[in-house]
């Protein structure tokens, strides 16, 4: 072989492998607060709290484009809470609920996604008043040029993450449900 056909054989060979090489790199996105949302629900005796975080932000970084291969992080400072009326935000902020001042974040950190029907189970570790435990929850992703909406539902148990406050007057349910419709923007 000459070096012309060897110089001609190697340009073939990166040809060939440049779009398989470009593809198999990690692409991140990252959560734009402005186009997404997250709400939860409480039910109680006599006042139901439905509410939103107002700050929160995360990225997910995928591999070749295969949302199974998904890791990443969301994080939301509990502060933000917002139920439309301020005393019981500051109830909820205070150590009775979330202890904003200790614990400023709750956070999300995925490990793990897998098909599961036209759906996503996405699993990872959810951290809620310093209190860390393990999720799975089903999430429908809907792809678009440069974007990735992830939209899903899950019930917490707020007495297993140290959240144990009731009042006689107005007890509250211990099951809390929690939306979530996120836009995630590729960087």
């Amino acid at each position: 072989m000459t070096a012309r056909s060897r110089q001609a054989a190697a340009l073939a060979v990166l040809l060939l492998l440049g779009p398989r090489a470009a593809a198999a790199e990690s692409r991140v996105y990252a959560i734009d607060p402005a186009r997404s949302q997250i709400r939860f629900h409480a039910v109680s005796r006599f006042m139901d709290a439905d509410g939103r975080f107002q700050r929160f932000g995360g990225e997910v970084r995928i591999q070749d484009e295969r949302f199974e291969t998904a890791t990443g992080r969301l994080v939301v400072q509990v502060a933000s809470i917002d139920t439309a009326n301020g005393m019981r935000d500051n109830h909820l902020r205070s150590e009775d609920f979330f202890d904003a001042q200790r614990y400023p974040e709750a956070t999300l950190v995925v490990s793990g996604v897998r098909r599961d029907g036209e759906r996503l189970a996405v699993s990872g570790e959810l951290t809620i008043r310093g209190v860390t435990r393990p999720l799975t929850v089903p999430v429908t992703v809907t792809p678009a040029t440069g974007t990735i909406r992830v939209t899903g539902e899950l019930t917490l148990n707020r007495r297993e993450f140290g959240i144990a406050y009731q009042s006689r007057l107005n007890p509250i349910k211990d099951e809390v449900t929690v939306r979530f419709d996120l836009t995630l923007v590729a960087r």
